[in-house]
């Protein structure tokens, strides 16, 4: 793994850190926050794998999931529910930066937690598999 590919994972798994402490130790629970993390862990999540498959072009300074994704479809395997997730994630990203644009609950956050977490354990496989 270079350097760069494992800045991006680093920053990833952090993220993802914060959502589960976010989630575990406050109360109330900042929703928004949590949100917002799970999609910043899944999104770097992925640029791991851009960097890791050497996309050309540079790293896309785009925060939609499913587009990130199709970067790399040629690259790897990539289940039909990690489109799903990314459509759920890709709003925490900038929607929840601004009031009342989003309406959340604990299933909202439940399930985040679900998805970043899946699509992190998916990239590190993937990247352990190449290895």
């Amino acid at each position: 793994m270079t350097k760069q590919v494992r800045e991006w994972y680093e920053m990833a798994a952090a993220d993802l850190g914060v959502a589960k402490h976010l989630d575990a130790t406050y109360y109330p629970k900042p929703l928004e926050l949590i949100c917002y993390h799970c999609q910043q862990a899944a999104e770097k999540a992925i640029k791991t794998l851009i960097m890791y498959f050497g996309e050309g072009g540079g790293m896309p300074k785009l925060h939609d999931l499913s587009f990130l994704l199709n970067q790399i479809k040629n690259k790897v395997s990539i289940e039909e529910k990690f489109h799903d997730y990314a459509d759920a994630l890709t709003p925490y990203g900038v929607a929840v930066r601004y009031p009342n644009e989003l309406f959340l609950a604990e299933r909202h956050v439940k399930e985040a937690l679900q998805y970043a977490d899946e699509i992190f354990q998916w990239v590190t496989e993937t990247v352990a598999e190449k290895d």
